[in-house]
């Protein structure tokens, strides 16, 4: 290609706007000279000079040449000759000096740069079958990069959407552990509450077994002490009492017999005179009692059996309710039993609540932490995506944008023909309107001035009409007068109408005017 195109400069290189100092050495050549030499490269099928023999070429013909201008200032001649920005320009040797632009050999790439202001820069109209060619070469090098590139970045976009399913599936992961974390939370948060009611139910019981037992014991107290009482006065009134009543008191003092009824004796019944004369009574001998003494001791005989009496009878009503007690004890402790049951498994259950939760928990900490130890990988691989991404973008608003810009662009010239031509057509267009506009006008007068003609003649029929009823009016006998009254009535109504449907035609006769500027849009 390199090969073909320079013999195709070479070929070409007598255009006038073709600057030869942007072109490799062999293009300094004379035209007919240069174009021998192409004749014979062909032949030979090489363009290709040796090295030294290329260098001796250019010393001859510096030798030669006068002095001329840097090819920096002539390149921004020929630039601002075809109208275009430097800024523009290097948006397309940036194209030719691209990375990506590996079958562009070097020597290509220095012909296309050398070619590039009288090729591409040139006004697409005014360009040559040989400039026309190198574009398109142009056009297929910048097509090429953009294909690489683009395929680069698909490379990445793969790369991207399988990273991107992995950080699905992690997130997805999070998600599914905080979910499962959430539940265990609510289940944990749902035992608590179960084991708070079983607390309180617990508690609840423990304090009717408590009252129960408290109630249990303030009876049972009554009871026992009721029990202990009457064995008491039992056993002293079947011992003590009866050794001091019979005297047989045996080795005892009778005075210690009698201090241990004493404190049985505060629990009877006794009058103040029978408790001051028991003492003196009892520690008399059987013998040595008078009538008054054994009428003390049989009195207080009489005390003791009624007091144990008394306590029996106490003791056998309360034994009901001693019975109902206990059974109200036992089903309290039933119940606190119960609870306490209800309770522990309500403990086992909300420690293994717990524990799940914990365990949900430990779950969604290896979950994020995947996450975490993916995010640099993830990242990595979406940052060259988008790096790829914003070179692609850059190349097509920058590089290719320019290419195409130069491409269409055309010269002065043929925008103010193409101006002239859009200025000409929007012209016809408006006289074309004009025209109709005017026709429309004219078919509207027509249409206004044979409305106005027969309105006109509608008005004169009706005046010959009531000129012939007025000459019949004036033959009329008297008799027939009052009867052509009638008529007259109604052809003074006739007239009425038809002078106000006259009085409208001026409406209708302003349209002349009208037709007037219509026939000078016309003209």
């Amino acid at each position: 290609k390199c090969s073909i195109l320079s013999l195709s400069v070479i070929k070409h290189s007598q255009f006038a706007d073709f600057d030869h100092s942007l072109t490799p050495s062999f293009v300094e050549m004379a035209p007919k000279k240069a174009a021998a030499g192409a004749k014979v490269a062909a032949e030979n099928s090489t363009v290709e000079i040796a090295p030294r023999a290329a260098v001796a070429g250019a010393k001859r013909a510096a030798e030669a040449a006068p002095a001329e201008e840097p090819a920096s200032k002539r390149l921004v001649a020929v630039l601002k000759k075809h109208a275009v920005s430097q800024s523009l320009y290097k948006h397309i040797v940036e194209i030719f000096e691209h990375p990506l632009a590996v079958k562009l050999s070097q020597d290509s790439r220095e012909m296309l740069l050398a070619v590039l202001p009288h090729s591409l820069c040139v006004p697409s109209d005014l360009r040559q079958e040989f400039q026309e060619a190198i574009v398109k070469m142009m056009g297929k090098l910048t097509s090429q990069i953009l294909a690489t590139m683009q395929a680069s970045l698909d490379d990445e976009n793969e790369k991207v959407a399988g990273a991107e399913t992995t950080k699905l599936e992690l997130e997805e992961n999070i998600q599914a552990n905080e979910a499962a974390l959430n539940k265990a939370q609510a289940v944990t948060a749902a035992q608590q509450a179960e084991l708070n009611r079983a607390c309180s139910v617990t508690k609840a019981a423990v304090a009717e077994l408590t009252e129960a037992k408290d109630a249990q014991r303030a009876g049972d107290a009554a009871q026992a002490l009721a029990q202990t009482d009457k064995g008491a006065l039992e056993a002293a009134m079947l011992g003590d009492l009866a050794k001091l009543k019979l005297g047989e008191v045996g080795d005892a003092a009778p005075e210690t017999l009698y201090r241990h009824l004493e404190p049985l004796m505060l629990k009877l019944d006794l009058g103040a005179s029978l408790q001051s004369a028991t003492k003196p009574a009892l520690v008399k001998a059987p013998v040595g009692r008078g009538l008054f003494d054994n009428k003390v001791v049989e009195e207080l005989e009489k005390k003791f059996a009624a007091k144990i009496e008394e306590l029996a009878n106490v003791i056998a009503y309360g034994q009901p309710a001693t019975t109902a007690r206990m059974a109200v004890v036992a089903e309290a402790e039933r119940k606190v039993t119960e609870t306490e049951a209800v309770q522990n498994a309500a403990a086992d259950v909300l420690a293994s609540a717990r524990a799940a939760q914990k365990d949900a928990q430990a779950s969604l900490k290896t979950a994020k932490a995947r996450w975490t130890e993916y995010k640099p990988e993830y990242k990595k691989a979406t940052e060259a995506r988008d790096q790829q991404r914003q070179q692609v973008q850059t190349f097509m608003d920058v590089n290719m944008a320019a290419f195409d810009m130069l491409n269409t662009k055309i010269s002065a010239k043929k925008k103010k023909t193409m101006a002239e031509q859009r200025a000409a057509a929007e012209a016809a267009a408006e006289a074309e309107a004009a025209a109709k506009a005017a026709a429309k006008a004219e078919q509207s007068a027509r249409e206004a001035s044979a409305a106005e003609t027969a309105v006109a003649e509608a008005a004169a029929a009706d005046a010959a009409a009531s000129t012939e009823a007025s000459e019949a009016v004036a033959t009329l006998t008297p008799e027939d007068a009052s009867g052509a009254e009638g008529e007259a009535a109604s052809t003074a109504a006739t007239e009425a109408a038809v002078e106000m449907s006259v009085d409208q035609v001026p409406k209708i006769a302003e349209v002349p005017a009208a037709l007037g500027t219509a026939a000078e849009l016309g003209a």
